[in-house]
């Protein structure tokens, strides 16, 4: 989706709101900076023309006057850019955070075009790329502006022809739209195939024991080394046309550097200016030359900043699930489904389904794949809406509609491991407060995950990325034991039984089933024995 100026200029300017005042107090420091350094160029001549018997001032006055002003510019300085770094800082981890939030509370429908690998190039790179540009680049664009003025003025009040010939020969044909429309083409295809590059190395690394144990390291190496050339290809071609352009700019300028010394050394020989004077001269210029480089300097940074406003818009653009204050209902007798459907696009998965599970009653869905069981998930968990249709909660003092608030009833396994990095300990007591070692025991007692107290360092084991040091059956069991921490009135099973053998499994089972005979207990499975023991079977069609 494109953006227009004003409307990336609106979100941007958003992100620097409890920032300002912050931004505020580097930029005026920054400014007493410049100033500084402008008395010390008017300092440095006075000084100058006094040694030399031009000025008839007192030298002392002048040299003390020197030393302050430099002083002053580098205190002024080294306190501006403590101020700006710590605002970065904390500016750069608040958008960051509040991407991360968006991308939490996407709908279902948005999230799933999505690929985790893009969207950490996004959250990393183009966060970056603003908060430099709101924090740094954009404020130094307007004191570079203020300082170029400064310069130029006092440069003109010394010789006007010099201060008029130094702007003249600046290469303004890096205004040009020709140079603004390739730059931009350039950062989009880098960004694009950046964020490609993120998706194959994220995978890569996800999948790296899955890759070896099928034999795909050679493809997908290759298909890494296609990413990285086709970024390397993108990148030279920008580097080179960087550099050609970096080339013509500062060789007009050192071209402008060099008449002003010729200019200033003429002057000096015919006596019409003091050696001072010639000293401010070159002083001058460089302050005047410099500030241009770093306005155009600031293009190419402005491209990339847009490029990556729209690239951040588009991540957090799609709609949200609203975040509601979770409702805990004290007793749910049942859920009813009347007349649920629901559709991929054009592909209808649940058409018109009716069925009722009751507390006490354990219930087995099963269905082969792609018959709409990790759909009947989502809409239990209301991470998806309905195309038609209701599913209620029944309780003693009538039946609501199933939405968001009410997903803090339901204790979900999901099917694999899920289990986050940190301790064993850490996974079981996530969302739950106060947890006394009693909940714990009894928790992994119903899991059949007892074995967390032979390992070495007990609850205080460290799980790994993707659960690595734990088996599947064992991570799993640690899953259903951190369901089991919830006092939720619905437990919801998603092929629990997939990664355990049968005597682990009969155990897991009669313990779940004696447990839940005040909840509602739904196993979403392909196993024919669980469904055996199950009091009702839907089966999805």
């Amino acid at each position: 989706m494109e953006y227009t100026f004003s409307q990336q200029i609106k979100w941007a300017w958003s992100i620097t709101k409890g920032y300002r005042s912050a931004l505020l107090v580097y930029f005026i420091l920054e400014l007493l900076a410049i100033g500084m350094s402008l008395l010390f160029v008017l300092w440095t001549k006075q000084a100058i023309d006094i040694a030399t018997n031009a000025s008839t001032a007192d030298l002392k006055t002048a040299m003390i006057l020197v030393v302050i002003s430099l002083l002053l510019t580098l205190v002024l300085r080294g306190l501006s850019t403590w101020v700006n770094e710590r605002t970065r800082i904390r500016m750069g981890l608040s958008l960051q955070r509040q991407m991360i939030e968006e991308q939490m509370m996407s709908a279902w429908r948005v999230m799933k075009d999505w690929h985790t690998g893009d969207i950490q190039v996004r959250i990393q790179s183009d966060c970056n790329e603003v908060v430099a540009m709101l924090a740094y680049s954009a404020i130094s664009f307007v004191l570079t502006l203020l300082q170029l003025l400064a310069s130029f003025v006092f440069l003109w009040s010394m010789d006007p022809m010099l201060a008029f010939v130094v702007v003249a020969i600046t290469p303004l044909f890096l205004l040009s739209k020709l140079y603004y429309k390739k730059m931009r083409r350039l950062s989009w295809e880098v960004k694009k195939e950046e964020s490609n590059y993120g998706v194959v190395m994220q995978e890569n690394l996800r999948f790296r024991v899955l890759i070896r144990a099928m034999g795909l390291l050679k493809s997908r190496s290759v298909k890494l080394e296609g990413s990285q050339a086709s970024l390397d290809k993108l990148k030279i071609e920008q580097l080179n046309f960087s550099t050609i352009t970096q080339f013509a700019m500062k060789m007009t300028i050192n071209i402008g550097y060099l008449l002003t010394f010729i200019w200033g050394v003429y002057r000096l020989h015919v006596g019409q200016i003091s050696f001072g004077t010639m000293t401010a001269f070159l002083q001058l210029v460089g302050r005047i030359q410099g500030p241009i480089l770093k306005l155009f300097g600031f293009v190419p940074l402005f491209i990339r900043f847009r490029t990556s406003v729209e690239r951040l818009m588009d991540l957090i653009g799609g709609p949200k699930e609203v975040s509601v204050k979770p409702v805990t209902l004290s007793k749910i007798h049942a859920i009813s489904i009347e007349g649920l459907s629901f559709r991929y696009e054009d592909h209808l998965v649940i058409d018109g389904m009716n069925a009722k599970m009751e507390i006490g009653q354990p219930t087995a869905i099963l269905g082969a794949s792609g018959k709409g069981k990790t759909t009947l998930i989502r809409l239990l968990l209301a991470i998806v809406k309905a195309e038609s249709g209701q599913i209620w909660l029944e309780g003693a003092s009538g039946r609501v509609v199933l939405t968001e608030k009410y997903r803090a009833n339901f204790s979900y396994v999901p099917q694999g491991n899920s289990l986050f990095s940190g301790t064993i300990k850490d996974n079981l007591i996530i969302g739950c407060e106060n947890t006394k070692e009693e909940q714990i025991e009894h928790a992994l007692w119903l899991a059949c995950a007892e074995f967390v107290y032979d390992l070495p360092e007990g609850l205080n084991t460290l799980i790994g990325e993707s659960a690595y040091g734990l088996s599947e059956g064992q991570a799993q069991r640690i899953a259903i034991a951190r369901a089991m921490m919830r006092d939720a009135g619905i437990w919801l099973f998603d092929e629990i039984t997939s990664a355990l053998d049968w005597e682990i499994a009969d155990i897991l089972i009669g313990r779940l089933l004696q447990e839940s005979k005040d909840k509602i207990c739904l196993f979403v499975t392909h196993d024919l024995k669980l469904a055996e023991v199950c009091k009702q079977t839907i089966y999805m069609k």
